[in-house]
């Protein structure tokens, strides 16, 4: 079973980019520039401050990070802010990247294979709309893509792709996947709206679940009996867990009162993150982290500025987290977090000055390397990025 990965991403087609946050699978990612173009690289913070974590003015005074841009393409008409918004690694060098052509307008999905080296663009069903926004993987032969706002569902034998399942009306929030014969699609947007809900896939047939896990958004499996879960209601994130039977709720105490949640990531049943962003009361927002460690919950409200992304597995016991900045100076950021001795640890890592960051996959454990899937602009529209490197040294360290 591989990890399934989201996105989120909406831009505005304009010289620069304003800051325009969109929910997908719960998620606020936004491709925003606030200044003229400039290098296409990922450039490592500078250490934190007590307080809210302040990103530099410019990326050239902060050290390089070993980070390069690997893939650039461009999708659909020259003025489309073409992206990726989901990476998905199959293999030991094989890749997914999936996006759209145009966030925020009429747009076309897009799926690329990408070896490390190079990438082939791969045929999709025709007729389809709206960007792929989250996948999820058992094999290289055994791939689930799915679009939150074009409501359909994508499946890869190995030979070609081929729509699953539609539906009418609601939003397809997340898809994971644990056999090819056990397959989770949910349906409940970030407000608790749950129009398309949760849908299973036994290898034979597509059945809806009522219950408790009608209400969930996203989800991460560690088997068939043991899938962590983010379910949302009107009024409050809650966690859930299946157990192979049935869905139960995971108490967190107060840890998520006011926390907009947006992403669970299950590395074991005592490695458990969950990921959110709230108000700091002063017009600003704050990263959220929670952890399990298998007998209880740890919590810290960082001092980053960011709307949180996504989750992802990271080297030596650390996670990583996507993450856009509420401030203007720049639009994409990354930070790895561990949890050592049951205290939560971040240490801010890179940012982008020139597009965004929709999602990270680890390529391999030894060494710590990355790709990075996402956007840059160019003087019209936007191009869809694939970076790959290593993590740069660990900068200064937050923690609770």
């Amino acid at each position: 079973m591989l990890r399934s990965r989201p996105l989120a991403a909406r831009a505005r087609r304009v010289a620069i980019f304003a800051v325009v946050p969109a929910l997908l699978a719960g998620a606020v990612t936004a491709w925003v520039l606030a200044r003229p173009l400039g290098p296409h690289r990922l450039t490592r913070l500078a250490q934190p401050s007590g307080q809210a974590l302040r990103l530099p003015d410019n990326p050239d005074t902060a050290a390089s990070s070993a980070f390069r841009m690997a893939v650039i393409r461009h999708y659909g008409l020259p003025a489309n802010a073409s992206g990726y918004s989901v990476i998905l690694v199959t293999g030991a060098q094989q890749a997914w990247a999936f996006g759209g052509t145009n966030p925020g307008g009429p747009s076309a999905p897009v799926a690329a294979l990408w070896n490390g080296g190079t990438t082939a663009t791969v045929t999709l069903p025709a007729g389809l709309t709206s960007f792929i926004s989250d996948a999820s993987a058992t094999s290289s032969s055994d791939v689930w893509a799915a679009s939150q706002y074009g409501r359909y569902l994508l499946h890869f034998d190995g030979v070609r792709w081929q729509v699953a399942r539609r539906w009418q009306q609601g939003q397809v929030t997340g898809v994971t996947a644990v056999t090819p014969a056990d397959v989770w699609v949910f349906g409940t947007s970030a407000d608790g709206t749950s129009a398309i809900g949760t849908w299973h896939y036994d290898g034979l047939a597509w059945q809806r679940v009522a219950g408790l896990a009608g209400s969930i958004v996203r989800a991460s499996a560690l088997s068939a009996s043991d899938i962590w879960a983010i379910a949302a209601s009107p009024a409050s994130y809650s966690v859930v867990r299946f157990d192979g039977t049935e869905w139960q709720q995971v108490p967190t105490g107060t840890a998520l009162d006011s926390v907009h949640v947006r992403d669970i990531l299950a590395i074991s049943g005592s490695d458990v993150w969950v990921l959110g962003d709230k108000s700091d009361g002063s017009g600003g927002v704050r990263l959220v982290l929670l952890h399990w460690n298998g007998a209880g919950w740890a919590s810290l409200v960082t001092p980053v500025n960011a709307w949180a992304g996504r989750l992802a597995a990271g080297p030596d016991r650390t996670v990583l987290v996507t993450a856009t900045p509420a401030s203007a100076s720049a639009s994409g950021l990354m930070v790895q977090a561990s949890a050592p001795g049951g205290r939560l640890v971040i240490s801010p890592r890179s940012w982008l000055s020139t597009g965004g960051i929709s999602d990270v996959a680890l390529a391999g454990r030894a060494g710590g390397s990355l790709w990075v899937s996402g956007a840059v602009l160019t003087r019209i529209g936007g191009d869809a990025v694939i970076w790959s490197g290593q993590l740069a040294s660990p900068g200064g360290r937050v923690g609770a």
